[in-house]
């Protein structure tokens, strides 16, 4: 039995772990064997689509995936009731509740249940009293094995069998790993995976490993370790034209909410000049005829400069960042 939960900063390849694990977990059976040693390399395991993976699902319903968010509840994930059209309600089996009895029935089998963002939901409420059954010795089969009276179905119980395993993933920058519940930490095992400068390679005259090592260097020390860039966002580039596209619609966008808009820490972490702008971040010209004369002592005082993104940077401004 392995309850794991992977965490790290963006762009680590947390899911794709999960995923790799829960398919390692379950291959010995059928096409997932398959699957297992197609994805063998790490590079064309990062292109396995969530959509390739539920197509599998259809085949062996052995692995389920779900992702945690604000509003997901008790009733989607163990048990709840809907309306029907004859007015009454109908109980309606929750996610956890139908893998655990699928694991009961095939014992023979291992199932995994992948739970993405799982922080980002309010897990002792979306649990409730059955997050007791994920202790080892709560199983089936165990000494201390028990089960819990389910609300709805009243004549049934729910529990949980030694070849269900539970792997997470959460973000360290949604929720600190230092405030998680230690109800949490005592069932799951918490692997930290960490950005990997190893597995990046060149486009043109950019050291893509150095790149993003120097990156991170700036924003441990600017913010902290939690909130560096992950490998993942510069896997598989083809060309610059790539590159450009990830610096301006992901890195940019990032470091602008992680610094909360703060231009000068921002043009820090990428080693261009906050005063006089030029590299691939600009300067906003103002328009000193915006603002009536009365506000202009206001506006100047205020020190505030603007920049926008230079869509048509340069192999050396990238190089720039590093060197």
């Amino acid at each position: 039995m392995k309850n794991i939960i992977y965490f790290g900063s963006a762009g680590t390849g947390k899911t794709t772990k999960a995923i790799e694990e829960a398919v390692k977990i379950v291959g010995n059976s059928g096409d997932f064997k398959e699957l297992s040693t197609k994805y063998d390399n790490h590079n064309e395991f990062e292109n396995l689509s969530k959509k390739d993976f539920d197509q599998k699902q259809e085949i062996y319903p052995l692995i389920e995936f779900i992702t945690f968010h604000p509003n997901y509840s008790y009733q989607e994930f163990i048990e709840g009731i809907r309306a029907n059209k004859n007015g009454s309600f109908d109980v309606v089996d929750g996610i956890f509740k139908k893998i655990s009895e699928r694991a009961l029935n095939n014992q023979d089998y291992d199932y995994v249940l992948i739970i993405d963002e799982i922080n980002r939901g309010d897990i002792a409420s979306i649990f409730g009293e059955f997050f007791t059954l994920l202790e080892e010795n709560r199983r089936v089969g165990e000494k201390g094995e028990i089960n819990i009276s389910l609300p709805y179905s009243t004549n049934q119980k729910l529990e949980v069998p030694k070849n269900l395993h539970i792997i997470a993933t959460m973000n360290n920058v949604d929720k600190s790993i230092s405030l998680i519940d230690i109800a949490l930490r005592r069932r799951f095992e918490f692997v930290e995976l960490k950005p990997d400068y190893t597995i990046l390679g060149k486009i043109g005259k950019i050291d893509l490993s150095k790149l993003l090592e120097k990156l991170n260097k700036r924003i441990v020390l600017l913010k902290n370790e939690h909130y560096q860039l992950g490998h993942s966002y510069f896997l598989n580039l083809k060309n610059f034209t790539e590159l450009q596209k990830v610096i301006i619609t992901k890195i940019i966008p990032l470091l602008q909410e992680y610094f909360y808009e703060d231009w000068k820490s921002i043009c820090a972490v990428l080693n261009q000049s906050y005063e006089n702008g030029g590299g691939i971040l600009e300067l906003v010209e103002i328009d000193n005829n915006l603002f009536l004369p009365e506000f202009e002592d206001f506006v100047e005082n205020s020190n505030r400069k603007v920049f926008k993104v230079n869509e048509g940077f340069s192999e050396s401004a990238v190089v720039k960042i590093y060197n």
